[in-house]
C-alpha cells in the first residue's frame, strides 16, 4: 500500500531508515524530508532521491505518516512547527527523539496518534531491529501502521515505554559499542603483527559472522561461545581473560552510564518541554 512518509529532520538516523526505505521498494518521491537549514535534507534528496521540502508545512502536507527525528532540544521548536502545521486526519507521529516521552508529545499535540520508536543504523542495511512504544491513547490502527513502516527494516520489538532509555542505550548505542571492541579487536591483531587492513577485516568479519550466528531461531551467546572455545584452547584463554580483566562489569558500567545520561535529559511532558525551550 502506497503512503506517504515525512522526516522532520534528517541526521543519520534518518538517512538510515531512508534508505532501508528506499532500499525495500519505498518509492523515493513519497518520502519527504525537511531539515533547519535545508542542507540535510537536501543531501538526502541527491542521494536517494526523496523530496526535499522548504518547511515543516510543506513536508508534512498530506502525509500520512510524520517522523519526529530532531536532537531533544530541538523538540520544542519541532513541535511548535507541528502545531502550526497539522499533517491532516488519520496522520501517525512517529517519535525517534532520545529521552522525550510519548505524552510531552501527546501534550503538545493534542489528539495526534503517537508511536515512539528506536531503531539502530543497521536498518539501513534492512539487518536492522526497531523498538517500538505506544503512546496515550494511541489506537492499534496507529501503532500497526508504525509496525509496518518499519517492517521492511529487520525485526520490530515491542516494550514499555518505560523501558526505552535502557532500548535506546542498549541497542541505539549497541553498534557503536561493538564498532569499538572490533576495533580493539583489529589493534590487538596489528600488535602481533598483522598488517592494520587485514586484522581490521578480520575483526569485521568476526564481528559481521557472530551476528549472523546470534540471530538463528534458538541461538545463545553461551552456545555461540560453546561452538568456537575448546576445553583448554586458546579461545577459552581469550575469555577468561575478557572476564578476568572484567569486561563484564565494563560493560554493565557503559550501559549504565548511557541509561543515567539519557534519564537525566528526560522530556515527559508540557512542563519539561517548556524548560527546555
Amino acid at each position: 500500500m502506497s503512503r506517504t512518509v515525512a522526516f522532520v529532520g534528517c541526521g543519520r538516523i534518518t538517512r538510515a531508515v531512508v534508505g532501508g526505505l528506499v532500499a525495500a521498494g519505498d518509492a523515493p518521491e513519497s518520502l519527504r524530508g525537511v531539515s533547519r537549514s535545508g542542507a540535510r535534507a537536501r543531501a538526502l534528496s541527491e542521494e536517494f532521491g526523496i523530496r526535499a521540502a522548504a518547511s515543516v508545512q510543506e513536508a508534512v502536507d498530506g502525509a500520512d505518516v510524520v517522523v519526529l527525528a530532531v536532537h531533544p532540544h530541538q523538540t520544542p521548536a519541532a513541535l511548535d512547527a507541528l502545531a502550526g502545521a497539522p499533517a491532516g486526519g488519520g496522520a501517525v507521529l512517529v517519535s525517534l527523539v532520545a529521552s522525550c516521552r510519548t505524552k510531552a508529545v501527546v501534550a503538545a499535540l493534542p489528539g495526534t496518534a503517537v508511536v515512539r520508536a528506536v531503531p539502530n543504523v543497521a536498518v539501513a542495511a534492512r539487518r536492522g531491529v526497531t523498538v517500538l512504544s505506544s503512546g496515550p491513547g494511541c489506537p492499534p490502527g496507529a501503532f500497526h501502521t508504525a509496525r509496518a513502516l518499519f517492517a521492511p527494516l529487520g525485526e520490530v520489538l515491542t516494550v514499555r515505554e518505560d523501558l526505552m532509555e535502557t532500548v535506546s542505550a542498549l541497542s541505539g548505542a549497541g553498534p557503536a559499542l561493538v564498532a569499538h571492541f572490533a576495533r580493539a579487536l583489529a589493534r590487538a591483531g596489528a600488535g602481533q603483527g598483522l598488517s592494520a587492513d587485514t586484522a581490521a577485516v578480520l575483526a569485521a568479519h568476526a564481528v559481521r559472522g557472530t551476528g549472523a550466528l546470534l540471530t538463528e531461531p534458538g541461538a545463545t551467546p553461551d552456545a555461540v561461545m560453546d561452538q568456537v572455545a575448546s576445553p583448554r584452547g586458546m579461545t577459552e584463554a581469550a575469555l577468561r581473560t575478557l572476564d578476568e580483566r572484567a569486561l563484564p562489569q565494563s560493560v554493565r558500567e557503559a550501559l549504565d552510564a548511557a541509561v543515567r545520561l539519557s534519564l537525566g535529559r528526560l522530556l515527559t511532558g508540557a512542563e519539561g518541554l517548556s524548560a527546555r525551550s
